[in-house]
């Protein structure tokens, strides 16, 4: 199938989904590789969406369940979560559904949808955010790093030693673990720089923080992923890991300390509203 062949039968399934859950979805974004701009030829479609339920089921003794596991293949990977569950995390300022917020690829958008993006920056705290992609950097890095290296790690090794142990590393590399160590790195050079949430496509974080030296490397690697399949491998290339190296030690703290965080009342009086238009 073409592209708008599997938009549209993504937004068919979740008609299927709404239907078959006695659900609403109010959003649903693609995630992942293709909401970041670098999917191989063998990606496959990561759809997030947000749901609410019936008001009579928020109203069970017996919780109802707050994640839905929709599909799982080697095509689709479609779940969800229910809105309290998004507030939740809206509340602890995870960059993740921040992504999904500002994803490029829209399978679903509703009004109620447009009043919950209208709030959401309310609820930013760049440490918490900061935070987040450090250690993202520092866990995805560990995939980069060659195993004869990995095996000299401590259970819990630093940024330094990561560091070192990238630079350090011999033979070849699966090419999209590069990306996945770029991106959360430069995600943290974004809040340090321009204070404001880091954009879904890596694009835009190349373009703003990345190195111009370094831009050729990450296009020509970039070009190379987006034409292999996920498991594609080639030579390292030494400027990255030392780019990477630098970054890591360099991320230890964040320049804002301590920020003032928003009460529940808006979310919650938004979560009502909306539950109670669908009763």
């Amino acid at each position: 199938m073409n592209g708008n062949e599997i938009t549209q039968e993504i937004k068919a399934k979740l008609t299927q989904i709404e239907q078959q859950k006695n659900i609403r979805i109010l959003y649903a974004c693609e995630s992942g590789s293709r909401a970041w701009g670098f999917a191989s030829p063998d990606s496959d479609y990561d759809v997030r969406f947000v749901y609410v339920r019936p008001l009579s089921d928020y109203l069970k003794v017996k919780a109802v369940p707050d994640f839905l596991e929709c599909e799982l293949n080697e095509v689709y990977d479609i779940n969800g979560w229910d809105l309290k569950k998004f507030f939740k995390q809206l509340y602890k300022s995870n960059p993740v559904i921040f992504e999904w917020a500002n994803s490029p690829i829209v399978y679903r958008e509703t009004p109620e949808w447009e009043r919950i993006k209208a709030v959401m920056n309310d609820y930013v705290l760049q440490v918490e955010m900061f935070h987040h992609y450090r250690e993202m950097g520092r866990s995805n890095c560990l995939l980069a790093i060659s195993a004869n290296e990995k095996d000299k790690l401590s259970r819990n090794p630093s940024c330094e030693d990561l560091g070192r142990a990238l630079r350090g590393s011999t033979g070849e590399v699966v090419l999209k673990k590069y990306l996945y160590v770029l991106r959360p790195v430069l995600a943290c050079l974004w809040l340090m720089q321009k204070h404001t949430v880091p954009p879904t496509e890596f694009s835009k974080l190349v373009e703003e923080v990345l190195p111009v030296e370094l831009k050729v490397l990450v296009d020509e690697l970039l070009a190379v992923k987006m034409k292999s399949g996920e498991k594609e491998k080639g030579a390292r290339i030494p400027q990255i890991d030392s780019f990477i190296e630098t970054q890591l030690n360099e991320a230890t703290v964040f320049p804002v300390s301590k920020e003032e965080q928003e009460d529940y009342e808006k979310l919650d009086n938004l979560f009502l509203e909306i539950v109670r238009q669908g009763k």
